[in-house]
């Protein structure tokens, strides 16, 4: 393994979880991020019961596909399954970024996708659909995510009910990107949705 490899995916992992909670797209410890170490069969991925906001290199964990903790101490993130899920299906994503971004959640609660109300979110996002609701780390919700992903090859964002949302991409960074542009989104199709209904009236 490659030691200043994993060093640099940890570090850069910090600065998401740290973005992350900044932008308030999560609360107390929920989230997870997670990235796959280029040429291995390994990934980085947060430890689990800590804060984005709080965490440092030591809270990202190096495991297999197997989900096998191989570098670090501590328990990884619950959601690890649905992380590993996406990247053994996506061999075109590197990163995944889990949070819960409060106007995204609304929509994930009561509507099947997510409205995409302006251009930039049609073309980067094309469509976010809502997986169903389960308990949190639970294989159900892992198999939910996992197959989404798997069976849209184009989908890079899913609404997850009751959950939040999970974003895939070819790096932290734009991972990290398309959970800020779809959180951009909710709160612009809200906006759209309360302009819309009072001018009816």
């Amino acid at each position: 393994m490659d030691t200043m490899t994993t060093n640099l995916i940890k570090k850069e992992l910090v600065h998401i979880s740290h973005k992350l909670y900044q932008k308030g797209y999560t609360q107390t410890t929920g989230g997870n991020v997670s990235c796959r170490v280029s040429g291995t069969d390994l990934v980085v991925i947060k430890k689990s019961a800590v804060s984005f906001g709080e965490a440092d290199m030591g809270d990202m964990l190096v495991v297999d596909m197997d989900g096998e903790v191989v570098e670090g101490d501590g328990k990884p993130s619950k959601e690890m399954n649905f992380h590993l899920g996406i990247l053994k299906v996506r061999p075109d994503v590197n990163a995944v970024v889990h949070c819960h971004p409060n106007y995204c959640i609304a929509f994930a609660n009561t509507m099947d996708s997510l409205p995409l109300v302006t251009v930039t979110a049609r073309k980067a996002l094309g469509r976010v659909p809502c997986v169903p609701s389960a308990l949190a780390g639970s294989s159900e919700i892992a198999g939910y995510v996992t197959d989404a992903f798997a069976n849209g090859k184009e989908l890079n964002c899913i609404l997850m009910c009751e959950h939040g949302i999970c974003t895939a991409a070819a790096t932290p960074e734009a991972a990290y990107n398309l959970a800020d542009l779809a959180e951009g989104t909710a709160i612009q199709a809200f906006l759209t949705m309360q302009i819309k209904g009072t001018c009816k009236e």
